[in-house]
């Protein structure tokens, strides 16, 4: 099966936007996230788009995806296997979504995989979804920013889509009462939205310009950006388990080891 998405970005987009319609028809909350959900929700903020678009100090013209992620609720399960299997015909990872079914499926389209994640987006970190859900293709800007900031093991690629969540979605214009609920309740998430903010900043004032003054306003305004998140970050209100497991600080594991299933 395809290890990256083999079409190009508006034939994609639109096969995107045909399956959570589907979906909405048959009853069904389907709501990309993860890479693509960012992408979706950013392609048309300028900024954002540039700095998500930005690869070794040039400006792709068209973004990269590895894959489809997907978030509904567990119980629409059967209703999107028979979307899925039944009605567009895609192939299903059997073996996987026999084991993990309950929290993840998978399934192929003939031009890249999908992921469809179940309640909650199990990952380094753990993001409860219960009915979070909004009107539209994708998981809310809140969630979106969380998935970004919860990988333990991060690439360039994820720390550039960082930094690009922190442009096109401006701190002061998300439901900070959510993140600090999420965030200030797990120092091991915590810690690690941290870590991944600061890496991102560095990669950020370290890109490979070459001069190029489009590219260098572009890092250095998502350099303020990731800045404004991490003041957020340091200010928010912790809770007294945040701050009991604070003190065993990485002495012990405080996520968990995400392995790829194909």
């Amino acid at each position: 099966m395809p290890d990256s998405v083999l079409l190009e970005e508006a034939p994609f987009l639109e096969e995107v936007e045909r399956i959570v319609r589907l979906a909405e028809e048959r009853g069904v909350a389907l709501r990309a996230c993860g890479s693509v959900g960012l992408y979706y929700r950013l392609r048309h903020v300028p900024e954002a788009r540039a700095v998500y678009l930005l690869r070794d100090g040039t400006l792709r013209p068209t973004p990269l995806f590895k894959d489809l992620d997907l978030a509904s609720r567990e119980k629409h399960s059967s209703k999107i296997y028979r979307l899925m299997v039944e009605e567009l015909r895609y192939t299903e990872d059997r073996e996987t979504n026999a084991l993990f079914g309950m929290y993840r499926n998978v399934y192929f389209h003939p031009k890249f995989s999908i992921d469809v994640f179940y309640d909650v987006l199990r990952f380094s970190h753990e993001i409860p979804l219960k009915d979070r859900f909004p009107p539209g293709v994708t998981l809310a800007p809140e969630d979106l920013v969380l998935s970004k900031l919860q990988i333990h093991k991060t690439t360039p690629r994820d720390l550039t889509d960082l930094a690009a969540a922190t442009m096109g979605f401006h701190i002061a214009g998300l439901d900070r009462s959510y993140l600090s609920s999420v965030l200030g309740d797990d120092w091991g998430f915590w810690y690690d939205a941290d870590v991944n903010l600061r890496r991102s900043l560095e990669l950020m004032s370290k890109l490979p310009t070459h001069g190029n003054p489009a590219a260098v306003e572009i890092a250095s305004r998502a350099g303020r950006h990731l800045q404004e998140y991490l003041d957020f970050l340091a200010a928010i209100p912790k809770t007294r388990k945040w701050e009991k497991r604070r003190t065993k600080g990485t002495a012990e594991p405080w996520f968990e080891d995400v392995d790829e299933l194909h």
